[in-house]
């Protein structure tokens, strides 16, 4: 199983074409895990407790100058509006946005279905798929109105994470590569 600080070093690896910001500067605390994990019945396993009180939550994205956005009915393959990842979380911090915490993803994941696979921790860009925790098991989705389209991940969070840069960074050189074509 991976560590956090495997984590970071992977993150570290990334060139200057990629941007990350979270709530790192005000992460969440055990006592704000406690009281969410209370009202909403979910469990959180260690790695997860400890992504939240070290990250809060984080941003992965290739900037925008390298990765053009597309526009809202470009139609394209699916892979290329997945240009960065969302981590939500629980933080401290003020300013960190709404939409990047675990409340409004939850009430997001209710919109859709009346029993989530978990909580909503994750989201790639272009909703290519979501991922949702909940004691200790991590579920990948890829339609969220079936109820039955998701895979299980094996590993721990600081795993699923490290291999979604990998596939955020093999995406990011195809694109890079498919400019220069």
């Amino acid at each position: 199983m991976a560590t956090q600080e495997e984590f970071w070093e992977r993150k570290k690896k990334l060139n200057d074409d990629f941007f990350v910001m979270g709530s790192v500067a005000n992460p969440a605390t055990e006592e704000q895990i406690a009281k969410y994990e209370e009202s909403t019945g979910f469990n959180f396993s260690e790695d997860i407790r400890d992504f939240l009180t070290t990250f809060g939550s984080l941003v992965f994205e290739v900037k925008e100058e390298v990765w053009k956005r597309p526009n809202e009915f470009d139609v394209l393959p699916s892979w290329k509006f997945g240009y960065g990842f969302f981590v939500y979380g629980l933080s401290q911090d003020e300013e960190m946005p709404s939409w990047m915490g675990f409340e409004e993803k939850h009430e997001e994941a209710l919109g859709y279905k009346e029993k989530p696979l978990g909580q909503l921790f994750f989201k790639r860009s272009g909703n290519l798929y979501r991922a949702y925790t909940d004691n200790g098991i991590i579920k990948i989705e890829y339609d969220k109105y079936d109820e039955n389209d998701y895979d299980v991940f094996h590993g721990n969070l600081y795993d699923f994470l490290i291999e979604e840069i990998n596939n955020l960074e093999q995406d990011y050189k195809e694109y890079i590569n498919e400019g220069k074509s």
